[in-house]
């Protein structure tokens, strides 16, 4: 009977798996010697429904002995503690499962194992945590116990001045980063912006991309659609590969192998660019004055319309899973937010709508572990600390954030 109840098992699964390949609506063709999977906009295995539920939750005015500036990333060790990087405060808070403070690690300065502005973290091969600080740019190592750790050289560019990271990730052997160098060529100021995979010693591991162009210091004119590239917007899967939007228009996801070979481009051409209201409009020029201050005299040009690809990260099974604008920034009401996912062979095959009581157009997003975390009021907080709101003689006094951790049952695609 167990044999039998074995063999019945098995025979489901695989036609579980042959009726969602041929409901998948979409093709997988050659351009141009390219691997492109063109998918349509409905996804194979429909929408999923997930509810998120409360698990603790740390800051805001209620908590006495917790207080956070400006969350910029969340990691998870072996034993499920968290930590929390504060760029704002430069420091990594470090909690239980259950959400108790065990301790503070890292500290505002520029000796070791202190770091300014931290924009991101990851886990580096050795088990350290590396702090990637954004300006000057520089990796700051440290223990998970709070002590400095070992150093991690920024890879040396010849030609070479100011360099700035933005973030990284934890890939094996190597560690995956994203950033921008400058260098002069011929008299001519050359900005670089790259992704790559770096061994601990700094040397390149493998090239995904990297974008190099003339720049000018002084009365230069930004322009969104040209300057928001991806270095916040990319992963690192269980194997190794790497995924990253390079458009700012397109739903287009290109997936690499680890080694740097391109394995193969995610589009959804059918998709829509979701425009921004007026009031969207000036924030985002707000945050991008801001960005250009070191830049005397420039101007920046805001899109009519939001970037379509907000967020992309793996799932433990292999599954792509994509935030668009859409989902950002017009959710359906009762819907805090929503990924589309996608299988390894990069057909479109979920949409799963996250249910909490957040906002996700405020609210910051985070995924550690098998839970979910959600920041609120982080946009307020970044706007705060940048000076305003947009709107002139006005400014923008944020609340206290607070941290709220989220048990899930996120669902399974499964990855051939």
């Amino acid at each position: 009977m167990r044999s039998f109840a074995i063999i019945l098992t098995a025979l489901l699964g695989a036609a579980t798996v042959s009726v969602s390949a041929a409901a998948w609506n979409g093709t997988i063709e050659n351009q141009d010697g390219i691997t492109t999977v063109v998918n349509s906009e409905t996804p194979a295995m429909g929408l999923d429904r997930v509810e998120l539920r409360e698990a603790w939750r740390r800051g805001g005015d209620d908590d006495d002995d917790v207080f956070f500036g400006t969350i910029a990333e969340f990691l998870h060790d072996a034993e499920g503690n968290i930590y929390l990087l504060d760029g704002q405060i430069s420091q990594i808070a470090v909690f239980t499962p259950d959400g108790e403070l065990l301790r503070t690690i890292g500290r505002q300065g520029e000796g070791p194992g202190e770091f300014q502005n931290g924009a991101d973290m990851f886990w580096t091969p050795s088990g350290e945590i590396g702090v990637t600080q954004a300006w000057p740019g520089k990796i700051v190592m440290i223990t998970p116990d709070g002590n400095p750790g070992s150093a991690f050289p920024l890879p040396y560019r010849s030609g070479g001045g100011f360099q700035t990271v933005s973030r990284g990730q934890l890939q094996g052997d190597a560690v995956v980063l994203s950033g921008t160098a400058w260098s002069n060529s011929d008299g001519q100021q050359l900005q670089h912006t790259y992704l790559k995979s770096y061994r601990m010693d700094g040397t390149e591991a493998a090239g995904y991309q990297e974008v190099s162009k003339p720049t000018a210091f002084g009365n230069y004119q930004f322009v969104e659609e040209n300057w928001v590239d991806f270095q916040r917007r990319w992963a690192v899967a269980p194997d190794g590969r790497v995924a990253a939007a390079l458009s700012f228009d397109d739903y287009r996801i290109h997936i690499w192998n680890a080694d740097g070979t391109l394995d193969r481009v995610i589009e959804r051409p059918g998709y829509p660019a979701v425009a921004r209201t007026g009031e969207e409009k000036d924030m985002f020029q707000t945050v991008f004055d801001a960005f250009t201050r070191w830049n005397p005299g420039s101007t920046f040009k805001v899109s009519d319309h939001h970037n379509t690809v907000e967020q992309i990260l793996f799932r433990d099974d292999g599954s792509l899973w994509v935030q668009s604008s859409a989902a950002r920034w017009r959710a359906p009401e009762g819907i805090y937010t929503s990924f589309d996912v996608y299988d390894k062979e990069g057909r479109f095959m979920r949409t799963v709508d996250l249910v909490a009581d957040a906002d996700a157009t405020r609210d910051g997003l985070f995924f550690a572990g098998d839970r979910v975390f959600v920041v609120t009021d982080l946009l307020d907080a970044l706007m705060a600390r940048i000076g305003g709101d947009g709107n002139e003689g006005s400014s923008i006094e944020a609340e206290p954030v607070s941290v709220i951790c989220y048990d899930w049952d996120a669902p399974q695609v499964s990855a051939r």
